[in-house]
């Protein structure tokens, strides 16, 4: 979507036939022509160039989201074929809305291509794998963006990411709810700068649908304003849905409180979706008092603009502290401190999945986003699970469409990447993921562009993961066989199950961890608080 001779073409509103002509012998296009034989540039209302089979009205819904978001990806099935589908907004002729549509086909195993009569209708076409595109603050969403990816299977430091994940796209460092922003990029982790909207594979938080380089209208949220009863200390980041400040509250006799504030954009106050989702978020959360859950204390609307506090953690979220450790030579954490945080946030997992409303009905909260981007670890050892922006639960007011995908798809359950109904099992699949990466310092998933990732995330554990699995150290190996099954019914069936075959492996982990927090972070963090203050 970004070369030149292709922006060049739509700037001269050269027709349809010359386009196509382009697309067909020019060298610029020749890389895509074997990879993607299916092609649509759509002008405005109308379709400009087409190339491969006719999909009808099956893109209509990404190439929507892409105007809105810049970034869409899904996999339907067209005829009796399947096809990886992504869009982008370009940015040349802006006023005509133009969007760049590619696809390929897929061939997908018996033991996961469903039949048709199982496959879910999504308007007038049958979505075998939806992937919404929506990136912000509370979750992540998928984007596929066909880009070549350096240093695949090493997790940069993860992006803010929004109700769907991201996964594929070199990212940016980002700051998570909760945490102070970090200065340093380790080295395997640099690559193109991306908007902090987008996702991507290697990189871990975030992150599956994404929105890129969205342009944003600057409200009146700024540092150093005061916003309803917070004072904004500093910026943390922005998702496609919302921002992130370190927000001061005072009190009498000079008591002052610091949080993360997290605002809803406010070109989304009146997207009824995004407030719903918003408010989805911070009802669940607020609910759900654990000490390894990071707490939303108070939600509101300030001159028409949401928002939501959170618990301020000094710290840092796990992608960053497994590629700190990296900088030191160090692949993966130490096992006691990799079983001690997997073991922590199981507990974390257990208490939400279990969770049961004021009526006594079970809530059936599956978190959908576990990821090392969203797993926090403070100076003190504490560990925390953060963003569920975009969990399932019985109590959700926003509902997510029929084969939509939302999740990250580095840390995705094959079910859930396939757009297939999840229980809480899917999340001891990513939080298997999770504790791999802590130990190896690297992901499963690997690939040579996005598309690759999520087919991957779709067949689950092959045999040659399993042999590199098999050769990681008791318990680990035995573990991660058993959580990371294609089948959901071979797995660990409860969160407290998992933890239970990691606690006699954890001990002296908290203080461990906060050893090491110290010994990378802590004159890091202190510089940033002091520097927060002084602004």
């Amino acid at each position: 979507a970004e070369l030149q001779p292709l922006e060049a073409a739509l700037r001269d509103q050269v027709d349809g036939a010359t386009l196509l002509d382009l697309f067909e012998n020019e060298e610029w296009w020749r890389s895509y022509r074997a990879e993607f034989p299916l092609v649509r540039v759509v002008m405005a209302d109308h379709l400009l160039a087409a190339r491969g089979p006719d999909i009808g009205r099956a893109g209509d819904n990404l190439i929507t989201l892409a105007r809105k978001q810049r970034l869409s990806s899904g996999v339907v099935s067209i005829g009796d074929r399947t096809y990886v589908m992504a869009a982008s907004r370009l940015s040349a002729s802006p006023e005509r809305e133009p969007v760049l549509l590619l696809g390929r086909p897929v061939v997908l195993p018996a033991v996961v291509a469903p039949t048709v009569s199982q496959i879910p209708r999504f308007g007038d076409h049958p979505m075998v794998w939806g992937l919404a595109v929506a990136i912000g603050l509370g979750g992540i969403g998928l984007v596929i963006a066909g880009r070549r990816r350096q240093d695949a299977g090493v997790i940069p430091e993860p992006i803010l990411h929004e109700p769907t994940s991201k996964f594929g796209t070199p990212a940016r460092p980002r700051a998570v709810a909760g945490t102070i922003p970090a200065t340093r990029t380790p080295p395997h982790a640099r690559g193109p700068i991306t908007d902090g909207k987008a996702m991507s594979i290697p990189s871990v938080g975030a992150p599956m649908m994404v929105a890129t380089s969205i342009p944003r209208a600057l409200g009146p949220a700024q540092v150093g304003s005061v916003f309803g009863r917070y004072r904004l200390v500093d910026r943390l980041g922005e998702g496609g849905m919302a921002e992130l400040f370190i927000a001061e509250a005072s009190g009498v006799e000079g008591f002052t409180r610091h949080f993360v504030l997290k605002r809803l954009r406010p070109e989304l106050a009146r997207d009824k979706e995004a407030v719903a989702q918003f408010i989805d978020e911070a009802r669940l959360q607020a609910g759900l008092v654990h000490s390894n859950i990071v707490p939303v204390f108070d939600f509101g609307v300030v001159g028409g603009e949401y928002f939501m506090t959170q618990e301020y953690i000094v710290g840092r979220d796990l992608a960053k502290l497994v590629n700190r450790q990296s900088e030191f030579g160090a692949y993966g954490l130490p096992e006691t401190l990799a079983y001690y945080i997997a073991h922590e946030t199981l507990m974390a997992l257990a208490y939400a999945h279990e969770r049961h409303d004021s009526a006594g009905a079970h809530m059936g909260i599956v978190h959908r986003d576990v990821s090392v981007g969203n797993v926090m670890v403070s100076l003190q050892g504490e560990v925390k699970l953060s963003d569920f922006g975009i969990v399932k639960s019985n109590r959700r007011v926003s509902q997510t469409q029929v084969g939509m995908v939302k999740g990250n798809a580095n840390f995705m359950s094959p079910e859930q990447a396939r757009g297939q109904a999840v229980d809480h099992r899917s999340d001891l699949f990513s939080l298997a993921h999770v504790l791999h990466y802590c130990l190896t310092g690297r992901l499963i998933y690997t690939g040579e562009n996005d598309l690759d990732v999520l087919y991957r995330a779709a067949n689950g554990i092959t045999p040659e993961d399993l042999i590199g699995i098999r050769k990681l150290p008791d318990p680990a190996a035995g573990i991660l066989e058993k959580a990371l099954a294609l089948d959901p019914a071979e797995r660990f069936q409860s969160a407290a199950e998992f933890a239970d075959a990691l606690a006699a492996h954890v001990g002296g982990g908290k203080s461990g961890t906060a050893k090491l927090m110290q010994r990378l972070f802590a004159e890091e963090i202190r510089r940033e608080r002091t520097s927060a203050a002084a602004g």
